[in-house]
């Protein structure tokens, strides 16, 4: 009996780190106009820390990159990813962080603009604007329909 005692105490133990664990993991990341559940796989991919803000109505997530770039991602309280920044010695990996609007910011870098380090897009569905100089890289982009009530644009910083 001794010995039956000792092992439901261990695995008790076990199970109950085992839900301490998934309580305490880091907050979740989605690309720009996505869904922020369950998309654990930015932080890992990116190499980052994470840590996440409760602000008035919006959450910011925020994952620092190994080469000391900060990536932002404002989470809407119904659980959407509104608008990211980024600012550090190198540009993230937009592909990832813009997602699906990642094509139009592609078609703006491709097309004519005056200076190669600075694009700005300013359209109904995406406003992005990026630039800056080696080694300081700036930039931001939301969607104007994602953004929450009585949020301003220059809120994003």
């Amino acid at each position: 009996m001794k010995h039956s005692s000792r092992v439901e105490r261990m695995l008790g133990a076990a199970l109950g780190a085992a839900v301490l664990a998934g309580a305490v993991t880091l907050p979740a990341f989605a690309a720009l106009g996505d869904a922020a559940a369950s998309v654990d796989t930015d932080v890992a991919k990116m190499k980052g820390q994470a840590r996440a803000t409760a602000a008035g109505g919006y959450t910011v997530n925020e994952i620092t990159l190994p080469s000391g770039t900060v990536v932002r991602e404002y989470v809407s309280a119904e659980g959407k990813v509104f608008a990211v920044t980024w600012k550090g010695t190198t540009v993230p990996d937009l592909q990832q962080t813009l997602g699906t609007y990642f094509a139009q910011y592609k078609a703006a870098a491709a097309a004519p603009h005056s200076g190669h380090n600075h694009i700005s897009i300013q359209q109904p569905e995406l406003v992005l604007y990026t630039g800056g100089h080696m080694r300081a890289r700036n930039g931001k982009a939301y969607v104007p329909a994602l953004l929450p009530p009585n949020f301003s644009p220059n809120d994003i910083k």
